[in-house]
């Protein structure tokens, strides 16, 4: 998904109190900033823009460390807790390298488009959301392009499992059809495992939100309560929530042991693009097309502080 610097300032927040008003901008991309991503032991920071440049920051100081030059829109970088660091081009390359020296470990090609990477919590398992085009018999019933999830071992990165994720008769029904994909933003989806790495749940697959039950090797009943697209999910560290954000201008809070949504939260002006959790699950933050972040009260559901990007 393109976002740019009030982003970088939504992860920057997790280093101070959010009651803080001295905010950094971290400047030195040339182009949209796609992706960014904090170390395990949040001394470093990795961003990534859609002109192929990965920048890595220490986190403390806001210094720029070292730049990693590729060829390709970076779409997604991300750190595992045990050692690694993957990133995704969107055209379909997918690069894993040890973070402590950028040595590369696996370095593959998906025959689609590549958007996100997410590992589990405890590092065993990574999944990878990719768009192809639709064959021709998938075409004929009405399909332009597959939305796949691959889920590999850790640290063999040796393929346990692909989830298909389009199917024919959604009942989302605006979720097929060419029109929708006409651009890069429209294509994008992202996938987060559970604290435990016992589920996977999709964003931007419609209006519900797919959940896949590993325990049980099957997809449990989605979640649904969105009235329109959802763009992003994920899930809270404590392991009790995961957040969705709507192009319906909301971000909804959904108890992991009911799979009922509890919270609505209320307060952009146009689509919610991206959601994330203060590491002590107290705080969400989230960020939509209103050009605006807000940082909310998970218990109370009062919004804090909104940072509008005129700051800069």
């Amino acid at each position: 998904m393109i976002i740019n610097k009030i982003i970088l300032l939504l992860f920057i927040l997790y280093l101070s109190p959010v009651s803080s008003q001295e905010y950094k901008t971290l400047e030195g991309h040339r182009g949209n900033v796609n992706s960014i991503s904090y170390s395990p032991d949040s001394k470093f920071i990795a961003s990534a823009d859609e002109n192929g440049v990965i920048i890595f920051w220490e986190a403390e100081s806001y210094t720029r460390i070292y730049s990693l030059e590729t060829t390709s829109n970076v779409t997604c970088v991300n750190y595992s807790t045990d050692g690694y660091f993957a990133y995704t081009t969107y055209d379909g390359y997918v690069t894993i390298m040890k973070a402590n020296n950028r040595e590369i470990v696996q370095n593959f090609r998906k025959d689609g488009n590549c958007y996100y990477v997410s590992y589990s919590g405890s590092g065993k398992k990574f999944a990878l959301a990719y768009v192809k085009e639709a064959s021709k018999d998938e075409r004929e019933k009405g399909l332009s392009k597959i939305f796949y999830l691959d889920i590999y071992g850790v640290p063999g990165y040796e393929k346990i499992k692909t989830l298909k994720l389009t199917k024919p008769g959604d009942s989302d029904g605006s979720l097929f059809g060419s029109k929708l994909f006409e651009t890069y933003r429209a294509d994008f989806f992202n996938c987060e495992f559970s604290t435990s790495g016992d589920y996977i749940a999709s964003g931007n697959l419609g209006k519900s939100i797919p959940i896949y039950s590993f325990e049980y090797s099957k997809f449990v009943p989605p979640y649904k309560g969105h009235s329109e697209k959802v763009n992003f999910v994920t899930f809270s560290q404590d392991g009790k929530f995961l957040a969705s954000a709507g192009k319906d201008e909301t971000i909804k809070i959904w108890d992991i042991i009911s799979a009922k949504s509890i919270k609505t939260l209320k307060g952009h002006t146009n689509e919610v693009n991206f959601a994330s959790f203060s590491p002590d699950s107290r705080y969400l933050a989230s960020a939509g097309n209103d050009e605006t972040v807000k940082i909310w009260d998970v218990k109370t559901t009062n919004l804090i502080v909104t940072l509008s990007c005129c700051k800069f």
